[in-house]
């Protein structure tokens, strides 16, 4: 059973049961599967990770079972569906994906 997932650096790592480690996922940069300081995660209805990528101003989802990169979506600006810093991410009952927008002073979905 999973139980926790956690940062370290700019790297996440999952742990199960006993506190055993068992994988980390990504590096530092901007490319696909790359996170420039992740800051917020969740698990969506599909088993994928969802984070909040800060400072590459962007949401990255990658597969829970091996953080392989799925897809990005959102890129800096003001715009609805852009971001400036967002910091938290969860996703509801109903598969939406919330962002806290940090620097646009809003939440989106």
């Amino acid at each position: 059973m999973w139980r926790s997932l956690f940062r370290e650096g700019r790297r996440y790592g999952v742990v199960r049961d006993g506190a055993a480690f068992v994988r980390s996922f990504g590096s530092e940069g901007d490319g696909d599967g790359n996170f420039n300081w992740p800051t917020g995660l969740c698990v969506d209805g599909d088993n994928h990770i969802v984070v909040a990528d800060r400072h590459n101003h962007r949401i990255v989802v990658v597969a829970r079972t091996d953080g392989s990169f799925v897809r990005t979506f959102g890129s800096e600006g003001a715009a609805h569906g852009h971001f400036n810093m967002p910091y938290g991410v969860c996703v509801n009952a109903a598969g939406l994906i919330i962002v806290s927008d940090t620097l646009n002073h809003r939440v989106q979905m």
